[in-house]
């Protein structure tokens, strides 16, 4: 009987050990990693990253302090002559969490923040300020990430800004093996935006906040730099230079996504498609080396059918099947769905009859009597009349067909012109797609004709 207990045992114990073995050999799925520049992290030299105070919540002063752009705006609490602007943490619509955290719609990726001022700070209450931003300096802020950390990414996100107009800053990526990627990018002032190359508006028609805490009537931006980064190397710091010596190039949060996917559409066919008819075409998900998990798959169509009554346009439809694929280790083809794009058809429609009854009533009546007027019975005065009348009515008889205007008086479906549909994804991780290599899209573009 003992003998019997220990074999089971030990069958079981072999099972185990394979059930770890297999578990432990599974890829994991991908997360964002949200760097963390705070005092707690000590990535930049055994400190924190943070050098600057440029959070603030709407209400909190800091008055006398250079704040991120040190503005003349004109500060009424002596002898402070300046009143310089921050970010409000309310505008942007940071979570009250500690650390605070901000996913923008635009990206679905989620950062984290510095810690926000709450409390009046600067030399006018003799409290210092918390540094919650990274001001881009000339030597470069370097950013070495913790060693369990440096591992492969394949998209690195910045949100940050320039003030006082746009600035140049370059941003390096450097590997274990000591190579880099270096971007220099033009950074659009706050209230600006510039469309620069790898920048998008992250948060976008905020107000800043003045030294004295209230709001001004500036509509401002947070942006977003998006980089693509080498997925076969290792990354091991980020360093953020200031280019032009501006002293105005900031950094508020930074995201890394690990190995992800990119998805591409072919060409649609047909092109072209009338009203009421469908366009196919084939998108893939390709997966970069080392990525596994399950994408969701959405299509949005633009341009959006505005500035009509609903009753009068209809938009365009799109839709995908699958609506999402799972990407596994070692695929050996790349997973695809279908799109599929479809016009729609007008519910009726006819032409505007004012002008015919004009022509009813008035040209064919008034041709009638002039040509009375022209009778061999008829004096020379009656006639010389009689031939004016004829020439205003054959003139009138000319225009009146281009004056008819072909009204529907009914839904006119999708109007014609160039659609573009765009296919996005995100994984069970929240992982988003990563920048689409050169010479490939995202989207699918199909024409609807009259």
């Amino acid at each position: 009987m003992i003998c019997k207990a220990n074999k089971g045992w030990f069958l079981l114990s072999l099972v185990a050990f394979f059930v770890v073995a297999l578990l432990s050999s599974t890829p994991s799925h991908a997360q964002n990693l949200q760097v963390d520049l705070s005092s707690t992290s000590n990535l930049c030299g055994g400190q924190q990253c943070f050098n600057t105070a440029g959070l603030f919540t709407t209400g909190t002063q800091f008055i006398g302090t250079s704040g991120m752009d040190n503005g003349h705006n004109g500060c009424n609490t002596p002898p402070y002559t300046t009143c310089p602007d921050a970010y409000s943490s309310t505008q942007l619509g940071l979570s009250s969490t500690t650390p605070p955290t901000l996913t923008p719609p635009s990206l679905n990726v989620p950062f984290t923040f510095g810690t926000v001022n709450t409390t009046n700070c600067g030399p006018s209450t003799s409290v210092d300020c918390t540094v919650d931003v990274v001001n881009f300096t000339t030597s470069g802020v370097k950013i070495t990430l913790p060693a369990a950390n440096q591992i492969v990414y394949s998209t690195m996100i910045i949100l940050g800004t320039a003030v006082n107009g746009s600035h140049s800053g370059k941003i390096t990526a450097t590997y274990t093996d000591a190579t880099t990627n270096v971007f220099t990018q033009t950074l659009s002032d706050w209230c600006g935006f510039g469309g620069n190359t790898h920048e998008s508006i992250a948060v976008g028609g905020i107000s800043r906040i003045n030294s004295d805490g209230t709001l001004n009537g500036a509509r401002c931006n947070l942006y977003a730099y998006t980089f693509p980064l080498d997925f076969t190397k290792t990354l091991e710091s980020i360093t953020l230079t200031d280019n032009d010596g501006s002293g105005a190039s900031f950094a508020l949060a930074i995201t890394l996504k690990p190995p992800s996917y990119t998805i591409s559409g072919s060409v649609a066919n047909p092109t072209s498609v009338g009203p009421g008819a469908s366009s196919t075409a084939t998108v893939e998900i390709d997966p970069q080396p080392g990525y596994i998990g399950t994408v969701n798959l959405s299509c949005s169509i633009s341009p959006e059918i505005i500035g009509q009554p609903p009753s009068a346009a209809t938009a365009p439809t799109c839709s995908l099947d699958p609506t999402s694929v799972t990407i596994t280790a070692g695929e050996t083809s790349a997973p695809t769905t279908s799109l599929t794009f479809t016009a729609a058809t007008p519910s009726k429609a006819s032409v505007q009859v004012g002008n015919k009854l004009v022509y009813a009533f008035f040209v064919v009546p008034g041709i009638a009597i002039a040509g009375f007027g022209l009778g061999s019975g008829t004096s020379r005065r009656k006639r010389v009349l009689g031939l004016l009348l004829l020439a205003f009515l054959a003139a009138t008889l000319l225009l009146t067909p281009g004056c008819v205007s072909y009204k529907h008086l009914g839904n006119v479906g999708t109007p014609p012109g160039q659609y573009t549909v765009s296919i996005t994804g995100v994984d069970e991780n929240g992982l988003t797609q990563a920048s689409n290599a050169t010479g490939t899209s995202n989207t699918v573009v199909v024409t609807v004709t009259e």
